[in-house]
């Protein structure tokens, strides 16, 4: 049988005060990642820990290990994988418990934090803004998860096989080798979404909804264009919240599942060639420029790419679908069409930006080093 430790309150902290506007902040359209993510921006790391161990105890007591939505749950769980002590102490504290034995347990785990300290983030916290809701916040879970509740996400053996595609070509020094499992990877990630589309059996609007991903300077909004890229080649839409770092991504399941992980590779390949490419002989500002042109540069020409990968890859998913392409194309756009309507429902208010003028010489160089970036997505088998 399982132990439960008992700590012995010390000091009261304020820490029920953090868990409820923590819980306000969930019902307000926040999640676990959005709230950290803000919290590590604030400018004290210190901080980190300590909003890491309020959500890793709330979910404990809310039991989201067995209720929450699948997309909250990936949350918790990464959480907790970079604060293993803190999810540990979290296991510990009885769910039940409304606060008074997280304080103690904190003193033992995080022994510099002060009153001051949790009563300053919880403050922090409770100025958070309405956020749209993208998943139901805890009050709206369900006493226990469905099967339905896991939404249509892509088989994780197929992840895990873009993962480790995508894995190879991040560490290949080849140019032609990545440029070889190149396009493959959005042809196969194309593959896979029409499969879905076609099974999901006319249901225009299934399984889509939106994601954030939280992105962090320097050249955030860079970042964002490769993002946008990325996502609009697989029918989805972004938007960009500049002040707080988080762009949200409007598609289906399967397809947003396979963008973070295209993106999260992509990125690291055009921070890799970047630094490989120097700054054009400029310094400072210059410098500053000439990167941040190469990022745009690189965006643009993926895009590209992608978008030529999904064209070709359309087609052979019609003949493997054994109807023609005329039949399946307009099945996609009704597809994107359910998209953008969930999209203008979520987010009524926004406005397109363009691309600032950038360093021409820079703009170049990022094409160029987009041509031989792997686009392959890991969890996709390899060409036959």
């Amino acid at each position: 049988m399982g132990s439960t430790r008992t700590y012995i309150r010390e000091e009261d902290l304020g820490a029920q005060a953090l868990l409820d506007e923590l819980s306000r902040a969930y019902e307000r359209g926040w999640q676990p990642a959005d709230v950290l993510h803000v919290t590590a921006r604030s400018g004290d790391l210190s901080d980190v820990p300590l909003g890491a161990a309020a959500v890793l105890f709330d979910a404990h007591r809310s039991r989201a290990e067995h209720r929450a939505p699948d997309g909250w749950l990936r949350q918790i769980r990464s959480v907790a994988d970079r604060h293993p002590p803190l999810a540990a102490l979290a296991t510990r504290i009885p769910p039940g418990d409304r606060g008074p034995l997280f304080g103690a347990a904190l003193q033992h785990a995080l022994p510099e934090v002060t009153r001051f300290q949790v009563t300053g983030l919880a403050f922090t916290w409770k100025y958070l803004p309405r956020f749209t809701v993208l998943a139901p916040p805890p009050s709206r879970w369900p006493s226990l998860r469905t099967a339905d509740d896991t939404g249509g996400a892509p088989d994780p053996r197929i992840l895990d096989r873009i993962r480790g595609l995508l894995s190879k070509a991040e560490s290949t020094d080849f140019p032609e080798e990545a440029e070889t499992l190149s396009a493959k990877a959005q042809e196969l990630v194309t593959r896979y979404a029409v499969s879905a589309a076609l099974l999901a059996g006319g249901d225009d609007a299934s399984g889509i909804r939106g994601v954030r991903l939280h992105l962090d300077n320097p050249y955030a909004r860079e970042k964002v264009l490769l993002l946008t890229a990325i996502g609009s080649a697989n029918r989805a839409r972004t938007v960009w919240f500049a002040k707080l770092g988080i762009a949200t991504v409007v598609g289906g399941d399967v397809e947003l599942r396979q963008i973070e992980v295209l993106f999260e590779s992509l990125l690291v390949q055009a921070t890799r060639a970047m630094t490989a490419a120097g700054t054009g002989g400029r310094a400072g500002g210059g410098a500053t420029a000439f990167r941040r042109a190469f990022l745009a540069g690189y965006a643009d020409r993926i895009g590209e790419r992608l978008r030529e990968a999904d064209a070709r890859a359309t087609v052979d998913a019609a003949a493997d679908a054994h109807m023609p392409v005329t039949t399946l194309a307009p099945i996609l756009a009704r597809r994107s069409e359910a998209v953008d309507d969930e999209f203008r429902r979520l987010f009524p208010a926004t406005r397109s930006t363009r691309t600032r003028t950038v360093d021409a010489e820079g703009w170049h160089a990022g094409r160029g080093a987009a041509e031989n970036a792997c686009l392959t997505s890991p969890s996709m088998p390899g060409p036959r």
